[in-house]
C-alpha cells in the first residue's frame, strides 16, 4: 500500500463524503425545488462553495461530489437532464477567501 495508498484512501473517503453531502442536500432540500415531471424544460439554481483557501490546480473534488451526486439523484428520479450552466464568484463567504459556485440545471 505504501504512501501512495493512504493519500489515495484519504482522498476517496473525502470524495465519499462530499457525494453524501450532495445526496443529504437533494434529499434535504434540492427534490422538493424540482418542478413536476410534464414534458416542459425547467431549471433548478444549486449554490455551493470551494474548499476553504482552494488555490492549487486540482480537480475541485468537493464541488464535483456534491453537484454529481444531485444531478444523479435527479436521473435516479426520472428527470432528464437537458444541460448544466456553470459560474463562479471570488471573494465569498464570510472571510472573502472562498469561491462561490452557482449551477443552473436544466431538467425535463
Amino acid at each position: 500500500m505504501g504512501i501512495f495508498g493512504s493519500r489515495e484512501e484519504k482522498l476517496e473517503n473525502k470524495a465519499q463524503q462530499y457525494r453524501n453531502d450532495g445526496m443529504f442536500q437533494y434529499q434535504d432540500t434540492v427534490r422538493a425545488s424540482l418542478a413536476p415531471k410534464d414534458g416542459k424544460v425547467h431549471v433548478v439554481m444549486l449554490n455551493s462553495f470551494s474548499k476553504f483557501l482552494n488555490q492549487t490546480f486540482e480537480c475541485e473534488n468537493k464541488y464535483t461530489g456534491q453537484i454529481d451526486a444531485i444531478i444523479s439523484a435527479m436521473q435516479d428520479d426520472g428527470y432528464e437532464i437537458l444541460d448544466v450552466k456553470f459560474n463562479s464568484i471570488q471573494g465569498q463567504g464570510l472571510t472573502g477567501s472562498m469561491e462561490g459556485f452557482h449551477t443552473l440545471v436544466m431538467y425535463r
